[in-house]
């Protein structure tokens, strides 16, 4: 069962062929002329493309079409080798068997077991699905005006904010082809995938513990203020933390060596890849499971592991490369490692932020930003503590063998990050580090559930049942809470473009970011019908009819006319500029 080198080949060169095929297809969907129109759909902050002429366009694009029939042609050559086609059956087996296994765990629950799940993930669902309608836009706003709306090329190749979750939005492209509308192509594919992640982690934590850890762990996890926040916007975390739960089972598998191995590694490569593709910082996950292959190898002093494990970390690094290459082409490698998420900071100001980074996003994973860290606290000690016991033969074997399966490269999942992140120097967001938040709390179910072994009463189980359901209500008053000013705002902004649309068309001047691209999502995504003129600088050839300011002379542009505007709310100020007004004129100042 272990990973021969002529599947090592095999999956070598697929992926790279199914890569550079991707990458050539992003490449020939636009000409030269549509390339450079790129930086007209975000024209602010001063990140435009790349220079480059028509003909390196046309070279790079044709090396990387040749590469791709070169890597398939090589691909299909090698399938009538009898001993490659044998790994490829191999590996159909394996993935097949390791697909009725992840289902057969659910088919061992009672009747009661079952009834409770169903019931329970039916209203996680009806909860997902309120969220996904009633939550503002807002980033995922700006990912759909930007990179969806905008093609293909667009969504694979422009970066000039990290806002392109590149894999996700491609996905969301596929959505837009169906219908434009922004739910339908935003927000329907995270229910979607949320959806189906869920499903996915409760199985997964099922077939390696119990009935009680993988409810409370998938449960706790999908009812946290941001998962449920994030279930219901489409920014494609729910992606990232699918595709970690991907590589930790994978990487449990790995581990066990007792069979499974091609498909293992084979879904391990490919998730890497997807998963850095879909967010950079996915290099978190990769770095928890690299790490924790070589750290076993290591102890059990057995060195076959390794040449397939670092086959596979060289594998995700040339698939990777090649996805990017359009976008570092087009936009620049700077726009993807030199943003202000990834730089790193000076050490004197990260090392005295790092107690109250951890300390805040701990709280965050474990619901509270601010007390959430006393429950993690505790958790590690308890933790700790049945580490301890089970080396002293204190434990029952089942919870004992859960704890050293699961239990153990959880805390390494969840931990190992903040190794990365201190040779980085930086603070990742805490909805970049949310999927680590689902091995916390593995951890934490593994906790409960030797409480419950320890003190078997009804009363200790009830009141487990009622702290959960007031946890989990919590989250969801969290989520609700933080809305209305979001909604506010976004109203705001709805009402100032419908305003527009009842008067005469005519050039539209909004040089504020947030403005113009808020009232350019609405118009595209509900005023389609309409031609709109939106500007963000003034051209002196260009007589606007209206210009859009914040009100309160607040923002970077502040007109400063002698009439007063013809509307006004909280967040909006239009200015109906007469024909009469002078050209060339610019009364406002920067």
């Amino acid at each position: 069962m272990r990973v021969t080198a002529h599947f090592v080949w095999l999956l070598g060169i697929g992926l790279l062929a199914l890569c550079m095929a991707y990458s050539a297809l992003v490449l020939h969907s636009a000409t030269w002329e549509e390339v450079r129109a790129l930086d007209l759909i975000f024209p602010f902050y001063g990140q435009p493309i790349r220079l480059f002429s028509p003909s390196e366009y046309a070279t790079f694009r044709d090396a990387m079409t040749l590469a791709a029939l070169g890597m398939g042609g090589l691909l299909g050559g090698l399938c009538f080798f009898q001993v490659f086609r044998a790994e490829v059956r191999a590996l159909c087996v394996e993935i097949a068997s390791g697909i009725r296994a992840l289902l057969s765990s659910f088919s061992i629950l009672t009747k009661p077991q079952k009834r409770l799940i169903w019931g329970a993930f039916a209203l996680l669902t009806v909860l997902r699905l309120y969220f996904s309608l009633y939550n503002p836009e807002y980033d995922d706003a700006v990912s759909y005006e930007v990179f969806v709306s905008k093609g293909f090329l667009a969504t694979n190749a422009y970066y000039p904010i990290p806002n392109n979750h590149i894999f996700s939005n491609s996905i969301s492209l596929l959505f837009y082809q169906l219908s434009p509308g922004f739910w339908w192509t935003m927000r329907l594919p995270v229910l979607l995938i949320s959806t189906g992640t869920t499903i996915f982690l409760f199985l997964g934590v099922l077939r390696l513990t119990s009935f009680r850890v993988a409810g409370i762990a998938t449960g706790l996890f999908s009812c946290l203020q941001l998962s449920l926040y994030h279930a219901g916007v489409g920014r494609g975390y729910w992606l990232m933390i699918l595709l970690a739960g991907v590589v930790f089972f994978s990487t449990l598998i790995l581990v066990e060596g007792q069979g499974r191995q091609r498909a293992a590694v084979t879904v391990l490569v490919l998730a890497g890849v997807v998963g850095c593709y879909t967010v950079p910082p996915f290099v978190y996950v990769l770095a928890s499971a690299f790490s924790w292959l070589g750290v076993t190898a290591l102890r059990r002093r057995d060195w076959s592991p390794l040449v397939p494990i670092a086959a596979a970390g060289i594998l995700i690094l040339a698939g990777v490369a090649v996805l990017y290459s359009p976008l570092i082409f087009v936009s620049g490698l700077n726009k993807l490692v030199g943003n202000g998420y990834v730089a790193s900071l000076p050490p004197a100001k990260f090392w005295a932020g790092l107690p109250a980074y951890v300390w805040f996003n701990e709280g965050f994973m474990a619901g509270q930003r601010t007390l959430g860290a006393f429950i993690t606290v505790p958790t590690l000690g308890a933790v700790a503590w049945l580490f301890f016991a089970a080396r002293h033969g204190q434990l029952p074997l089942v919870l004992t063998q859960r704890l050293w399966r699961v239990g153990v490269p959880a805390l390494w999942f969840a931990g190992l990050p903040y190794a990365v992140i201190l040779v980085q120097r930086v603070f990742p967001p805490e909805r970049v580090l949310l999927y680590k938040a689902f091995f916390s709390l593995i951890l934490l179910a593994l906790v409960v559930d030797w409480i419950c072994w320890r003190w078997p009463s009804r009363r200790l189980q009830w009141s487990i049942s009622v702290c959960a359901g007031l946890f989990i209500t919590y989250q969801t008053y969290s989520v609700i809470r933080v809305n209305p000013a979001a909604r506010g705002s976004n109203a705001a902004y709805h009402d100032g473009l419908h305003w527009l649309a009842t008067q005469a068309p005519g050039p539209v001047l909004i040089p504020e970011p947030t403005h113009n691209l808020f009232f350019r999502f609405y118009a595209h995504s509900e005023m389609r019908q309409r031609t709109w003129h939106i500007d963000n600088d003034q051209k002196d050839t260009t007589r606007y009819a209206y210009v859009v300011a914040f009100p309160k002379k607040r923002g970077f542009f502040q007109p400063e006319f002698s009439f007063p505007p013809a509307y006004q709310n909280r967040e909006v100020e239009i200015y109906r500029v007469p024909k009469e007004y002078p050209l060339q004129t610019k009364p406002w100042r920067h």
